[in-house]
């Protein structure tokens, strides 16, 4: 999404779009409430935070794009670090060879996509952070239709501390009534308190619990949002721009060179 300065006004004719319908509408709710391109981002970004934290969650990271209507967009990369407690030695001796992929925290860095959320509302968003995160905040706290994806996806984090959001009324079916408490009052932290709130506050005490020394206060002390220069390739015309490493949008660059070559 675009707009020509940074806390402009959509027009009616805006777009959001994810992969899941209750987040694309609450997007096109805050443009209509006057919201700007960002604003209809990170509303839509916290709504996929609720109802489909398997596939982006606010334990993940973030990157964006931003037109201006200048020579290049603003591009963010908000990309957490790992633990300082994290080694390749105390790996190896617990008997792994590579990263543990799946439902393990070792594998885990910093979360950067609060700290993304902010950076895009700080810089270019229109409406108070609040009317901007109230969609996800009902949802977490009315409830929203598990989909056939999330009821399966939740059956591996059974036990799982914080997961007992999901398991409040036994397992999870495709259509069951979902809601997730713990998830809202994150939501009411970063209302009030910003940053400092999430990562001093619960999230951030359960985390350094999870990881077992993995993580510290003074890792969660350090912003992960950065602005960055980003890549550019001409192709077809057209100039494609992406988010740099440690985004992995430089292999859309790369494709689309190679294709416009053929």
């Amino acid at each position: 999404m675009g707009f020509p300065d940074d806390r402009s006004v959509l027009s009616s004719h805006g777009m959001v779009c994810t992969v899941d319908h209750l987040a694309s509408s609450a997007g096109v709710a805050v443009l209509r409430e006057g919201g700007s391109a960002a604003d209809a981002a990170v509303a839509a970004s916290a709504v996929l935070a609720v109802t489909t934290q398997n596939m982006c969650g606010m334990g993940g990271d973030l990157f964006a794009l931003v037109h201006t209507g200048g020579p290049s967009p603003a591009a963010l990369a908000s990309v957490g670090r790992a633990g300082s407690g994290a080694s390749a030695a105390r790996l190896r001796a617990d008997g792994f060879d590579e990263m543990p992929m799946l439902g393990d925290v070792r594998s885990a860095t910093v979360p950067g996509c609060v700290d993304g959320w902010l950076a895009l509302h700080n810089r270019f968003g229109r409406l108070p952070l609040a009317e901007v995160l109230a969609p996800a905040w009902d949802y977490a706290v009315s409830g929203f239709p598990a989909s056939p994806l999330l009821s399966r996806a939740v059956r591996g984090i059974a036990g799982v501390p914080g997961a007992e959001d999901y398991f409040q009324s036994g397992p999870v079916r495709a259509g069951d009534v979902v809601r997730r408490p713990l998830l809202a009052r994150a939501f009411d932290a970063i209302v009030e308190g910003g940053r400092e709130a999430f990562f001093g506050g619960a999230f951030g005490a359960g985390l350094i619990e999870l990881g077992g020394g993995l993580f510290t206060i003074d890792d969660l002390a350090r912003s992960c949002a950065g602005w960055e220069t980003p890549l550019r390739v001409r192709a077809w015309g057209l100039d494609v721009w992406t988010v740099p490493p440690t985004s992995q949008g430089y292999v859309t660059l790369a494709v689309s060179w190679i294709a416009d070559g053929m």
